[in-house]
């Protein structure tokens, strides 16, 4: 694809997206018609076409649609993600789409549950911060990288000791940027562990 022809996708793309956030479904479709001529594998285009085809009552041609997409479940992901603020109702659907595929995905439980807490739907949002594994996250966020740390820095001096420092900052660069992922990562981990702990 020449720059020319992904600049007029990106273009398409855009477009459609501004009218299907505004529930301008022909105009949308219109669109993204228009982007799969220019570029009939992009998947993004498959997976927003089926999404104006259900949306509008054609759930049998939007699966076509979805399956030419190839990646429907990570795309209705973002799709929820991108519509939490500015269309609550519909990105509710979407995120309840990708708990039926994947009920045990709880990062999506958690901004579910954060969605329906700023709507006031307690009740739901209970719902949501319950399911999730916040053990799972915890173990996975803090202590496995932890332990990783620990390994890197205890090698790092071990390697300062024999004399082979330009190794040893290597490894300390390492541990650096693993501080720095866990530092991102654990936050998100206890943010779930205290809305597990306040809504059970």
């Amino acid at each position: 694809m020449t720059r020319a022809s992904m600049e007029t996708v990106g273009n398409l793309l855009e477009k459609a997206l501004f009218h299907y956030e505004r529930k301008e479904y022909a105009d949308a479709e219109k669109a993204v018609d228009a982007l799969l001529a220019a570029a009939p594998d992009f998947h993004r285009g498959w997976f927003l076409k089926g999404v104006i085809l259900e949306e509008t009552g054609r759930a049998d041609q939007a699966e076509e649609c979805y399956i030419k997409s190839s990646n429907a479940h990570t795309l209705m992901i973002r799709l929820a993600l991108q519509l939490q603020e500015k269309d609550p109702e519909r990105s509710r659907i979407y995120f309840d789409r990708v708990l039926e595929i994947d009920p045990g995905n709880n990062f999506m439980l958690y901004q579910r549950g954060l969605l329906c807490e700023s709507r006031g739907e307690h009740q739901e949002a209970a719902k949501s911060f319950r399911r999730i594994s916040a053990m799972r996250e915890i173990m996975s966020k803090i202590f496995i990288p932890g332990g990783f740390l620990i390994f890197l820095l205890s090698g790092s001096v071990a390697m300062f000791q024999r004399g082979e420092r330009a190794l040893s900052w290597i490894v300390l660069a390492s541990a650096l940027f693993c501080l720095i992922w866990m530092r991102r990562d654990s936050g998100l981990a206890i943010k779930m562990w205290l809305k597990k702990r306040q809504f059970s």
